[in-house]
């Protein structure tokens, strides 16, 4: 059985965190081929809280327990700060490990922020289960407390 389910939507409403489908009775019955008594009105709708996530110019919808894709530019960021991390306490400016890597002197600082993440938030991000707003894009735009505890209650209440 091939059904449209498309076609039976009657009604979609996205509210802050809250995204509440309705079917239609009418087009579910046709689809299942039963009479339309035979469809319960109750069991056509649906209401999932959702988070938003975005990273560069994509915006995600994500429904609750639905898993994190892992957001491989963030992982490589990570990665990266500690290569950043050694060259820096290891006496190399700003400018040689840009030129190093191909990045301006402003990315490397930047990226050097990542450094301060403490692991519990590292290790969130590897798993894909981070917040939905901690993208690399929003690591860059807001301060990151460097204390992991004030980090990791900054991180639940943003």
């Amino acid at each position: 059985m091939n059904l449209d389910v498309l076609s039976m939507v009657e009604r979609v409403v996205l509210e802050t965190g809250q995204l509440a489908i309705t079917l239609s009775q009418a087009s579910v019955a046709e689809g299942l081929g039963v009479a339309t008594d035979c469809v319960n009105v109750d069991d056509l709708q649906f209401n999932v809280p959702f988070a938003i996530r975005r990273r560069g110019v994509e915006t995600r919808l994500l429904l609750k327990g639905q898993s994190l894709p892992r957001d491989e530019t963030q992982i490589g960021n990570i990665a990266r700060v500690q290569a950043f991390l050694g060259e820096v306490t290891g006496g190399r400016s700003f400018q040689e490990i840009a030129e190093n890597h191909g990045l301006s002197v402003k990315r490397v600082q930047q990226i050097l922020e990542y450094a301060f993440l403490s692991p519990f938030t590292v290790r969130q991000v590897i798993e894909g289960r981070q917040p939905p707003f901690l993208t690399t894009d929003w690591c860059l735009k807001n301060e990151i407390p460097a204390d992991w505890s004030a980090q990791d209650v900054h991180f639940r209440t943003a």
